[in-house]
């Protein structure tokens, strides 16, 4: 049997092993919200435009978030026989609603809708990870400004070199980290371009308002270039080459704390809630939640 989404000229469907290395739902099903989101976006678009009526654009919307309400709600079948997020949605969509469901694809194709779902899935990453270093940097200035008067050795080859403070080398890691939240807002930046409406590669002849649904998506503008929009996936390595970057400094923070709670230093004292004992040597407090870092 040929996919309904895209077999029509086909007699019959995919081998076996052809289904199994094709689809990626097993993946991208972590994009259902941005999927959902630049559907609803597009679909508002259209009728704004007039190439879908209203009351298509409100049957849409209202099936896309019942749609929505089962992924979250742990009730939805994801089949791998429809390959990825979007076909899986599209067609639960038009279980819900009918024919409706097969006019949200005007005007796009499932390379722009891919692109788009990625960007706004490494966008709202970013956002996390900034707000998350933001508040590691909170945490270290506070415990920095108690121990603004706590001497400790300096070291250089982790040998007693100057005196130094505590606060002082804590302070040091808040501006890593905020050298590292600027890279990821760099790269976010970079990225804030829609791809919608470059549809396969060479755009749509529908009348279509990029600008529109790049407003309605958070994007700063629609894309220049539609061959450059459907394949650009460096937005996607420059966010891991920051991130790269800021675990290599957590890296560096966290084998400090496993150096510092050692014995032989004992400049520091893990909590309980992060470290882990030995079976047979009851006297051990393993630094386990750092070296994991």
């Amino acid at each position: 049997m040929s996919n309904k989404m895209w077999g029509g000229r086909f007699a019959t469907g995919p081998d076996a092993i052809m289904e199994e290395i094709n689809a990626s739902i097993g993946f991208d099903q972590r994009l259902y919200r941005q999927d959902i989101a630049g559907s609803i976006a597009h679909a508002t678009m259209l009728a704004e435009t007039g190439i879908l009526t209203q009351e298509d654009r409100d049957s849409i919307v209202a099936g896309l978030n019942e749609v929505l309400a089962e992924i979250e709600g742990g009730t939805f079948t994801f089949s791998r026989a429809l390959e990825d997020i979007h076909m899986n949605v599209e067609s639960k969509l038009r279980e819900k609603i009918g024919d409706a469901a097969g006019r949200l694809h005007t005007a796009r194709s499932r390379n722009d809708q891919v692109a788009t779902d990625f960007k706004l899935y490494v966008r709202d990453t970013i956002d996390t990870l900034v707000t998350q270093v933001a508040t590691l940097q909170l945490a270290l200035v506070t415990r920095a400004e108690e121990e603004a008067e706590t001497i400790m050795p300096g070291f250089t080859h982790l040998q007693s070199a100057q005196p130094v403070t505590f606060g002082h080398h804590l302070l040091a890691y808040v501006e890593m980290l905020g050298r590292d939240a600027g890279r990821l807002l760099d790269a976010r930046k970079r990225l804030n371009e829609s791809p919608l409406g470059s549809a396969a590669l060479a755009g749509t002849p529908y009348p279509i308002d990029r600008h529109m649904t790049a407003e309605k998506l958070g994007f700063d503008r629609p894309t220049a270039n539609s061959l450059d929009a459907v394949s650009d996936r460096d937005f996607i390595l420059e966010t891991l080459a920051a991130a790269t970057i800021c675990a290599v400094h957590l890296s560096r923070f966290a084998e400090e704390m496993v150096i510092w709670s050692s014995a032989q230093f004992g400049f520091v004292r893990l909590s309980d809630k992060f470290t882990t004992g030995s079976s047979i040597m009851p006297q051990k407090r393993n630094p386990d939640a750092a070296e994991l870092v």
